[in-house]
Parts: structure tokens; C-alpha cells; sequence
């Protein structure tokens, strides 16, 4: 099996194992694809029809049913550990996150904003005042809690206000930009005043619902297991950065969701270990769609992730944000991921995920990764990865001007980026159109847990893909493939003994741009290789069994 391979997705998924038979399997999948998309295409409709819906509960559900005037919490406490509770259709309203007992089934009546079992975080604010061409509402923020001292990186590192929690939405999804002053107020933005406790805005309030996210999240995981939910939205929580409004812990399955509106991420692995997020949509979250830290054998699976973190502005190029981050020893796998529109990195495994002490690693596979605004798989200070069977297109096209990115070359970042890792296959995608194509970095002073033992880019294994090495549609990036160090003289070894190297990829490049005399290849401390010279035994050496043409 190779590097980084999980087996027995099936039964992790919480599906039976049907590998076995292709046609059952497939036709799984196909469910849980449209399942999937009627998720997300769920997260863009209005949440205000759900307010005032029956409370008729999912057909199926047999256990103990909690009604929109219940207490979830308090039905929760009186009863035994693993009770199923069924959930109405409607709005629940939390003021704090649900704490489940281990083996319970929170089970809702849909994902769907309008007819289906929704948890939200906020509060409605009333109450506003018109002062000038502004208005006003007291009493709705919590007492200030300070400054950003955590290291947290936000896009506008002037404001620097990324790390606050609280959001405000005019109606359902029309979410308002926060500003640092209410001189700089304008239509669509708000000012939080902590000091006065009063929030502003220039939009007319009174003409639609206004609202607050106030409650930290909605499902801690705690020390619970064997946990399932299903059939739920969650909406509006103002979770601190990398934390999730959706906790996941060990062993738990959680499907059927829809998770939008979040300030931070919307779903995090707390050391779930063997748990798993299926058939669900993730988006317009603030920092992440997902994180996954310390979890062993997950799984993320038929999962749609995008446009997060378009409001809450944390950066874009290397400060967790964008589709779905894995770290700290975490492995499992991510498979059929549809990740796209993210400001950020589209799938991140970064801070030792995967495992360099086992043969379990860190899978990402049959996935579409488009538009993110960095690159579309990032592979940094980790071990034991496997990519394959994806798209990648379209990545990295964003990112001019925005702090901390650079010109477009390789060390940039790429459709597939491997940083400073090591025993990584990358095999069977399909890669287009990114600001480069894939690429290997070593940098130097990268060192393990211990931050004495130093990690270098080794076994790094890029076979058997189709590349079209055609720069970003605006023009940026160089649309390069190949390995890059910051490094050459005092580890020349990332193009000898490291075992870094490029084996029968196929490459298309457009004529227009010189064909097969293009500029496309980094090896060796020049980015400026052609074909000829990547494949010359006395050049580069790389690509033997490849192709390259040229293309209209």
C-alpha cells in the first residue's frame, strides 16, 4: 500500500465496505456527492423561513425529541449516555456550545437553512438608534477582551482585527465588513465600539433582521466519543481563531451538515481520532473551513469547502486560512474534497502531519481543488504524503499584493506544493493553469518538534501526472514544475542523495509561449530550464518515460 494510504474507508466513512464491489461503491459515492452538493447549494438561501417552521422532527429519528422551545443542554443532562435526540425543523438558539455524552446521536431534520434543523450562534439586535448618517444599538458586545498578542495574522495588519470574534449579518448571509473607526463607516461595514459596549452602522437597520454572533461554538467534543451527528446547520458562532465552531472528537461521525457564517473555522478534529466529516457542505467561514489537529485515522470525505475567509480578512498567503488545514501528527484521509474559492490554500498539511515514525501518513485524493486564492496543496515541515488522482486548477491566481507573497516563482508556492517534507508521492493529477505548476522547496533552519534536529525536502516522488504549464489567466506566476532551495551550498544534496525527483509526467505548453523551448522548469538553483536541458541525462536528469507538446 502506498506511503500515507488508509484502508477500510468504508467503515471510517461509517458506510459499509464496499470496495469490493465497484459498481455499489460508486453508486455510494454518487449519493454521497449529491448529497453533498444539495448542502451547499443549501448554504446561499435565506435562513428567515426556518424561524417560523413546524416542529416536525426527522422521519426516522427514534429517541428523545427536543422541541424549538426546549433546552438542548438540559435534555441532554437528564438523560443516559449514548440517547439519540431528535431535533425539529427551526432555529435553535445557543448561547453556548452543545456538550454531548459519549455514544449520544444529535440527529436534525436537514442541513437545509429552510426547512431544516439549524444551531445559531446569534443574537437578534433592536433597539437602534439614528445618529446622523449612522445608527447604533447598545448592549450587544461582550466586555473587551484585549489585543492580539497570540501571534494571529490578519491581511490588513494595520487594522488588525482579523482575531475578533464578533460578527454582524444584515438578514441571513449579507455578512458586514468590520472597520477600526466610525469615521471610516460606509455601506455594508460596521464598527464595533468595545469601550462604549455599542455597535455601528450606516446601513438603515430597521428595514431587515439584524444580527449578532455571541456564542463561542456550537459542539464541544471534550473528552466524549463515539459521538453522531447528522442533519444539522450551523450558523453565526463567534469561535476564536483556530478553534471550530464544530468539534469532532475521537471517534465521532458527523454527516449531512452545513456549516456557514462562522467567524474562525467551521469543524475541527480535536484529537478525533478515527472520526470523520462526510456528505457535508462548509463556507463562508472566517479563518478556515476546517482544521484537523492531533487525529489519527480520520477521514473527510465527499465534502465541499469554499469561500472562506472572505470577511474576517486573516492572511491570505501563509497564516492558516482558506479550505481545510492538517497538522501535528495528524493521519487519515481526504478524499473526493471539493475545495475552491478559498482566500488561501485550498488542502494545507503543515507542523508535522503524516508520520515520519510509520508507514501512516496523510492521503489526499480524487479532489477538486480550484481557485484558491494561494496554492491548491500545500505540503509543509510533514511526512509520509500521498496525492493522488485530483485536479488542481487555477490556484495561486490571487495573491499579487497581498501580504507577504512574492513575485509568482516557485518558492512561492505552486498547484502542488511540497515544503520541507519528506517521502511524499504525487501521482495520477491532473494540474492547470496554477501560478506554477508543482514544486519542491527545501528551506533551511527548518528543524522537527525538538527545534534542534533539522527536516530537509527527501523522497519527494512526482510521477505519472498530466501537467499544462500554463501560467494564472491574469498573467502571474511563471507556471513553473521542479525543486527550489534557499540551501544549494550548505545542503547540495536536495538534487542528489534527497531522492527528490520527476518521473514520466506529461506536459502540455501552449506554442504561444515557445512550446517545448519554454521557460518551465526549476532544478539545481536556475529557474530557467527548458525541456531539453530537465531531461538530459548530463542536464537536470528528470522525466524519463515523460512527454512534452506543444499546444494552441
Amino acid at each position: 500500500m502506498p506511503n500515507g494510504q488508509v484502508a477500510d474507508r468504508g467503515v471510517r466513512a461509517g458506510l459499509p465496505a464496499v470496495e469490493s464491489s465497484r459498481g455499489l461503491f460508486m453508486q455510494v459515492r454518487k449519493q454521497r456527492r449529491l448529497l453533498a452538493f444539495a448542502i451547499s447549494t443549501a448554504l446561499a438561501l435565506p435562513v428567515a423561513a426556518a424561524v417560523t417552521a413546524t416542529t416536525a422532527q426527522a422521519v426516522d429519528c427514534v429517541g428523545v425529541s427536543i422541541p424549538l422551545t426546549g433546552n438542548i443542554q438540559t435534555t441532554i443532562n437528564a438523560n443516559p449516555a449514548g440517547t439519540t435526540y431528535c431535533l425539529a425543523a427551526g432555529v435553535y438558539k445557543l448561547s453556548s456550545p452543545i456538550s454531548l455524552k459519549t455514544g449520544d446521536t444529535l440527529w436534525g431534520v436537514g442541513p437545509s437553512p429552510t426547512t431544516g434543523t439549524m444551531l445559531s450562534g446569534a443574537q437578534v439586535m433592536t433597539g437602534w438608534v439614528a445618529s446622523g448618517s449612522n445608527w447604533y444599538v447598545n448592549g450587544v458586545l461582550p466586555p473587551d477582551y484585549g489585543s492580539n498578542t497570540t501571534g494571529i495574522q490578519c491581511e490588513d495588519n494595520v487594522l488588525n482585527q482579523c482575531w475578533r470574534k464578533e460578527d454582524i449579518f444584515r438578514g441571513s448571509s449579507t455578512q458586514l465588513v468590520r472597520v477600526g473607526s466610525i469615521a471610516d463607516l460606509a455601506p455594508g461595514k460596521f464598527y464595533a465600539d468595545y469601550a462604549a459596549n455599542r455597535v455601528y452602522v450606516r446601513d438603515n437597520p430597521t428595514t431587515t433582521t439584524m444580527q449578532i454572533s455571541r456564542a463561542s461554538s456550537a459542539i464541544a467534543s471534550g473528552t466524549t466519543t463515539d459521538v453522531t451527528v447528522r442533519g444539522l446547520g450551523v450558523r453565526y458562532f463567534a469561535n476564536q481563531s483556530q478553534s471550530g465552531a464544530v468539534q469532532l472528537g475521537t471517534r465521532w461521525n458527523v454527516f449531512s451538515v452545513s456549516i456557514a457564517y462562522n467567524h474562525a473555522a467551521g469543524f475541527k478534529f480535536e484529537q478525533g481520532d478515527g472520526a470523520s466529516l462526510s456528505a457535508s457542505g462548509v463556507s463562508y467561514n472566517g479563518q478556515l473551513g476546517g482544521a484537523v489537529y492531533r487525529a489519527t485515522n480520520f477521514s473527510v470525505t465527499d465534502v465541499e469547502v469554499h469561500h472562506n475567509n472572505p470577511q474576517a480578512n486573516y492572511q491570505v498567503y501563509d497564516w492558516e486560512s482558506g479550505g481545510i488545514k492538517v497538522s501535528t501528527h495528524s493521519t487519515g484521509v481526504l478524499d473526493t474534497v471539493t475545495t475552491h474559492d478559498n482566500l488561501g490554500v485550498g488542502l494545507w498539511a503543515d507542523s508535522y502531519a503524516g508520520s515520519s515514525a510509520t508507514t501512516s501518513g496523510l492521503e489526499m485524493r480524487d479532489s477538486a481543488i480550484t481557485n484558491n486564492s494561494a496554492d491548491g496543496i500545500r505540503f509543509e515541515i510533514s511526512s509520509n504524503g500521498y496525492i493522488h488522482g485530483s485536479t488542481i486548477t487555477g490556484n495561486g491566481c490571487d495573491l499579487l499584493g497581498r501580504r507577504g507573497a512574492g513575485v509568482g516563482g516557485l518558492f512561492d508556492g505552486a498547484g502542488i506544493d511540497v515544503n520541507t517534507a519528506n517521502t511524499v508521492e504525487i501521482t495520477g493529477n491532473t494540474v492547470s493553469g496554477n501560478f506554477n505548476a508543482i514544486g519542491g522547496q527545501h528551506r533551511k533552519d527548518r528543524t522537527l518538534e525538538d527545534n534542534v534536529t533539522p527536516i530537509y525536502l527527501t523522497g519527494l516522488n512526482v510521477h505519472d501526472n498530466t501537467v499544462t504549464s500554463t501560467r494564472c489567466a491574469n498573467g502571474y506566476g511563471l507556471g513553473l514544475t521542479g525543486v527550489v532551495t534557499n540551501d544549494k551550498a550548505g545542503h547540495p544534496q536536495t538534487y542528489t542523495t534527497d531522492n527528490n525527483r520527476f518521473v514520466s509526467n506529461d506536459y502540455k505548453i501552449p506554442a504561444a509561449d515557445g512550446g517545448l523551448t519554454a521557460v518551465r522548469y526549476s532544478w539545481a538553483g536556475s529557474n530557467s530550464h527548458k525541456w531539453a536541458t530537465w531531461t538530459s541525462p548530463t542536464g537536470d536528469n528528470q522525466d524519463a518515460g515523460g512527454t512534452a507538446v506543444a499546444i494552441p
